[in-house]
């Protein structure tokens, strides 16, 4: 038989999504590289050559694309600069990619993909574009970022702006949302956990980032620029700091470490973000508490992963009976490690693509090392979750006050303690009170 032809509606349905997905990428593009432009000006940059070449530059780094100078590298992640490029992406989907005339949005799946392809493709040719002999862009890394980042940022910008939250599942089974959900708060925790350390140790060491400061002597646009960069740095410095709360901990140089054990850094760079660092030398000994950090958030991933209902049977229609106890003690068990040990390779993943090269010779060693976090979380956070599975469930069950009827029981009270009324009338009345109101009665009788 002859392929069959691609038919009018099919073509119109699938329109949508080309149109708009290139338009989508497109617009962040010029969005981004304009900002970055401003940005470029702001910093002291006049001619337009090297004011567009270094926008473009600035964009697919943002996005988490290295740079080469010469036989130096740039390839730390800029984390913050990355979330403001999803949320740009988001902002412009939520444009562009909703029609709120039409009376069928366009899906998220085929949205996002061809922004992320559309994107990719831009971020490959802009990169070939701006490199030189001194200064070049890898475009496979520039390509590979530019396609998750625009990817991420659409599907998130349509399904909310689309008023479609629930597009963003990618399954409907119920367990596997509750486990996404509860290891979802396992990483807030823990990630909230390491910020509020940043917070700390950044007031408690203003005076030494006021100095680095001024230091640095910037002038006019270039204080501006220098706080932008402070500022998008801290979510790495937070995702750092969550590398030593795990356990490797991080290094800002070659031969440099900093863990719960102490710091022994050397020369660091003159960053006033970096004042938060602590001085060189050993911690004090209730520092290793804080190493039950990623074991607690991996309870409360456990301990808020809620069983869910039991689903009606495909063929009859019918919901099948509750679980007894032990079987649902282990399903709970099971549901609430799986829970940890997402949130730890969530984090474990996040901390370990957080370093990079930040310059040459000493400082081409930077962050914490690529696969040790995700080691080590996976299985910590996971018995943590395991441990909060089995802490809500026993208080479940010492909280559940109704019988296998549904009826709900009172508490259990002695005798004396038991209102009068019609249920005490089933209880023995053997005891001396009860035969003294018999005497009572036949007495008055």
């Amino acid at each position: 038989m002859p392929p069959a032809q691609p038919t009018a509606s099919s073509t119109a349905s699938a329109a949508p999504y080309l149109r708009r997905g290139v338009s989508t990428a497109l617009a962040a593009a010029v969005l981004g590289v304009g900002l970055c432009t401003i940005l470029t000006l702001v910093a002291g940059v006049r001619d337009v050559g090297p004011v567009l070449r270094t926008a473009v530059r600035g964009w697919l780094v943002a996005q988490g694309s290295s740079l080469h100078v010469g036989r130096a590298e740039l390839g730390l992640v800029p984390f913050g600069a990355v979330v403001l490029v999803l949320v740009l992406v988001a902002v412009v989907a939520a444009r562009w990619g909703v029609d709120p005339h039409a009376e069928e949005q366009v899906e998220v799946g085929p949205f996002a993909a061809t922004v992320a392809g559309t994107s990719g493709v831009v971020a490959a040719v802009l990169a070939s574009v701006v490199s030189t002999s001194t200064v070049s862009v890898p475009t496979v890394r520039a390509a590979f970022a530019a396609f998750v980042v625009a990817g991420l940022g659409a599907a998130v910008g349509l399904a909310l702006g689309s008023g479609r939250p629930e597009a963003l599942w990618f399954t409907e089974r119920s367990d596997v949302r509750a486990v996404v959900r509860g290891g979802a708060r396992g990483v807030v925790v823990l990630l909230s956990a390491a910020a509020a350390i940043v917070a700390v140790l950044l007031v408690w060491h203003l005076d030494r980032a006021g100095d680095l400061w001024a230091l640095l002597q910037p002038q006019g646009g270039g204080g501006l620029v220098l706080g932008l960069v402070c500022l998008l740095s801290l979510p790495t410095l937070v995702l750092w700091t969550t590398a030593a709360l795990i356990g490797p901990g991080f290094a800002i140089g070659a031969d440099t470490s900093l863990d719960l054990t102490g710091a022994h850094l050397g020369t660091v760079p003159g960053l006033p973000v970096l004042a938060a660092l602590p001085a060189p030398g050993e911690f004090p000994g209730w520092v290793f508490v804080l190493g039950l950090l990623p074991l607690l958030a991996g309870v409360v991933a456990g301990w808020s992963t809620r069983l869910p209902e039991p689903a009606p049977s495909p063929l009859t229609g019918l919901v099948a009976e509750p679980d007894a106890d032990g079987r649902a003690l282990l399903r709970r068990l099971g549901l609430s490690a799986a829970a940890g040990a997402l949130a730890g390779a969530a984090v474990g993943l996040l901390v370990g693509i957080s370093g990079g090269a930040v310059g040459p010779r000493r400082l081409a060693e930077a962050g914490p090392p690529l696969l040790t976090p995700l080691l080590v979380a996976v299985p910590v956070m996971a018995v943590g979750g395991g441990i909060g599975g089995v802490l809500a469930h026993y208080r479940g069950a010492r909280g559940s006050s109704e019988d296998d009827t549904g009826t709900r029981r009172r508490p259990r009270l002695r005798k004396r303690q038991h209102p009068a009324g019609p249920d005490r009338r089933d209880e023995p009345r053997d005891g001396l009170g009860s035969r003294l109101r018999r005497l009572a009665r036949r007495g008055r009788g």
